[in-house]
């Protein structure tokens, strides 16, 4: 599935969803000198590869992550072994002139050319956060007006970016929680235990367990649990594999188990919510 927003008077913006389901789920980007690239997950993990003089550089991202990829840059997006799990990314594509004029006016600015702002792997939810927030725009039918201002923030904001405070002592980092969701989505077909995900985090099991629901306000497996769902709903609708497939792949490998723990989460059961996707109710 494929989606492109883009600015048609002024060219300023271009958002476009991009879905791997059980295709090859591989696809490559070559930016010309007009546009500087923002890539970011929205569901799943996806690897992620950028050519420079040294050949192909390799990385992994997971939602909260953002690729950036400056002018003349080749990309490639694809699903991350072994199990090649279905994806989604948000792609935007941000004019160069817009961003450098951006730029002129800042002369405080910690960078003097749009390609300093590469990066093959950031950590940056409110990227990644605006990036849902402009596509939801586009499936809304906002207009050329929003999707100019929209490029003017993100503009802005990457010549600029916020800084989050230093997390309290009482929870985790926002590098150690990003460390531990995607440690967790690699093997959600595993039996994740309490001790692993301590051990991942480099702390005892009693302060792991405190830290993270003081972040989260979850505790670590209800945690795991929602993202074992969030997995489940995305490969009922993208796929055809059969629900105890879904399930065992998600870390249910019990259907019973999985039919409950779905309806308690989704309010019907997994095959009522394939059916659903397949047959959206009418407007």
């Amino acid at each position: 599935m494929t989606i492109t927003w883009r600015d048609q008077t002024c060219q300023k913006i271009v958002v476009e969803e991009k879905a791997a389901g059980h295709d090859s789920g591989t696809w490559t980007y070559q930016l010309s000198d007009q546009w500087f690239g923002i890539v970011t997950p929205i569901r799943g993990v996806c690897q992620v590869e950028r050519r420079d003089d040294h050949g192909w550089r390799l990385t992994t991202l997971t939602p909260g992550e953002v690729c950036l990829v400056a002018p003349n840059n080749l990309i490639r997006l694809s699903k991350t072994p072994p199990r090649l799990l279905p994806f989604e990314v948000v792609y935007i594509q941000l004019s160069t002139e817009f961003l450098q004029r951006a730029l002129d006016t800042h002369t405080a600015a910690p960078v003097r050319d749009v390609s300093e702002l590469q990066s093959l792997r950031a950590f940056d939810p409110h990227v990644a956060s605006m990036a849902q927030t402009l596509l939801h725009a586009q499936k809304t039918g906002a207009g050329e007006r929003y999707a100019l201002s929209a490029a003017h923030y993100l503009a802005e904001y990457l010549l600029h970016p916020f800084r989050s405070p230093s997390p309290s002592t009482g929870g985790l980092g926002p590098e150690q929680l990003l460390t531990l969701r995607a440690y967790m989505e690699r093997r959600l077909s595993e039996n994740i235990t309490l001790d692993q995900l301590a051990g991942e985090a480099r702390l005892s099991r009693y302060h792991f367990l405190r830290r993270f629901s003081a972040t989260t306000g979850k505790t670590p497996m209800r945690y795991l649990t929602g993202l074992r769902i969030d997995a489940a709903r995305h490969l009922l609708t993208a796929g055809s594999d059969p629900i105890s497939q879904v399930g065992r792949l998600c870390g249910f490998p019990n259907p019973e188990n999985f039919a409950r723990v779905f309806r308690k989460h989704m309010g019907c059961s997994p095959s009522e919510y394939r059916q659903r996707g397949q047959h959206p109710p009418s407007p």
